[in-house]
């Protein structure tokens, strides 16, 4: 099928902002860099496009027509064939799409309507692939499925650039329809129960405290790209020659803010669980002091999520960084028989997934309640059970 001048150039300019938005992220990419990577002018590029956003929302809505179409349709006799259908048609459909995907995912932190629209398309194919009563599910049980899945996603193909594994999904199948916990009956209400005087939020008092506090603040509200170093030591009190002094540059000072939010969050749910018993109960109390950290450091939950599009290695491994910690606890609680016989790395993926999504809905959408204890109660069920078992 021939297309027209105008749709070829179109096209042109849509593949290499794909490929510079993939590569450069949103804000570094400029619709000069666009028009030299496809060799056209900028009056071409505004005679189809008001602007790099423009352009970015259209590769964003491709994957998601594309998305739509894939999972429009999900086989399978049994509900865990569909369910694994479903995953499959997912993860391939991310990852054909690669670059698109990783626009994707940016457009999902920098456009919030983007989430809510994706998080409704998912939604919906899962409800009907599941054969779900009702045009809904509960925030747990898309946590559960949806927060699981999606950060397999990112995990697999974002992070590490391979395919979905097979054998991941044949996990994340088990994990969703049966949980992973062993001990249906070891669950304890106390382990709702969280002294936020036991909790150590401060880290090591260093001279550059100010600086970094000035700029947890300031990046976390703003943005990476909106805030400057001007910007940082004069809410400091300090001048831009303190600056330097411990900090090459803006880079050095981002990347120093995701390492000591990875420490102290993990130092955080470490403190918090270390005299709980049980794995279950450990999952449980490590979910609430979560919140509970990030509930008073949002501008850090913000940052975190930048870094993934202004320094992807440093973002890369703050969730790897805690994957590993995540392994270490899961391989000790499977010699313990404490969990069922899920791979670790798959089941530290699914769990830090529940987390994410978790993390963003309880503390970032607005109004929404907070009654913590209650969704753990039913994200601890989910655990025990998993979905089969709790509406079975």
């Amino acid at each position: 099928m021939r297309i027209s001048r105008s749709e070829r150039t179109k096209l042109q300019i849509k593949q290499a902002a794909e490929e510079l938005f993939s590569r450069l992220g949103f804000e570094l990419t400029s619709v000069a860099n666009i028009c030299r990577t496809c060799g056209l002018s900028n009056g071409a590029f505004y005679r189809h496009y008001s602007g790099k956003e423009q352009v970015f929302k259209e590769i964003v809505n491709d994957i998601k027509t594309d998305f739509e179409s894939a999972l429009s349709t999900i086989n399978g006799k049994r509900e865990d064939e569909r369910l694994f259908n479903f995953f499959r048609s997912v993860f391939d459909t991310l990852w054909n799409s690669k670059k698109k995907f990783m626009a994707f995912h940016e457009a999902e932190y920098r456009f919030p309507e983007v989430e809510s629209s994706v998080n409704s398309t998912y939604q919906e194919a899962l409800i009907k692939a599941l054969k779900i009563e009702g045009s809904t599910i509960s925030l747990p049980k898309k946590w559960f499925l949806v927060g699981s899945s999606r950060f397999t996603a990112i995990y697999w193909i974002i992070f590490n650039g391979v395919r979905v594994p097979d054998s991941t999904i044949e996990s994340l199948v088990d994990f969703s329809m049966n949980g992973f916990i062993a001990s249906p009956s070891d669950f304890e209400l106390s382990s709702l129960d969280l002294d936020l005087g036991n909790i150590d939020f401060s880290g090591d008092i260093k001279a550059k405290d100010a600086l970094l506090q000035s700029a947890e603040k300031l990046i976390g509200e703003k943005g990476y790209f909106e805030t400057s170093i001007y910007d940082i030591t004069s809410h400091a009190g300090y001048g831009q020659g303190t600056f330097y002094l411990y900090f090459e540059s803006k880079e050095k000072l981002l990347e120093e803010l995701v390492l000591q939010a990875n420490r102290r969050l993990r130092r955080t749910m470490r403190q918090a669980s270390e005299s709980i018993k049980g794995r279950l109960n450990k999952e449980i109390r490590s979910y609430k002091a979560f919140l509970v950290f990030m509930n008073s450091h949002k501008e850090l939950y913000n940052i975190v999520r930048e870094s993934e599009f202004v320094l992807p290695e440093t973002g890369r491994f703050y969730y790897e960084k805690l994957l590993t910690s995540y392994i270490s606890a899961l391989k000790e609680s499977r010699e313990k028989g404490e969990i069922r016989n899920i791979d670790p790395r798959d089941l530290g993926v699914f769990l830090m997934g529940i987390g994410h999504f978790m993390g963003l809905d309880l503390l970032f959408v607005d109004n929404r309640p907070k009654d913590w204890d209650g969704y753990l109660k039913e994200i601890a069920a989910l655990m025990t059970k998993g979905y089969g078992g709790v509406v079975s």
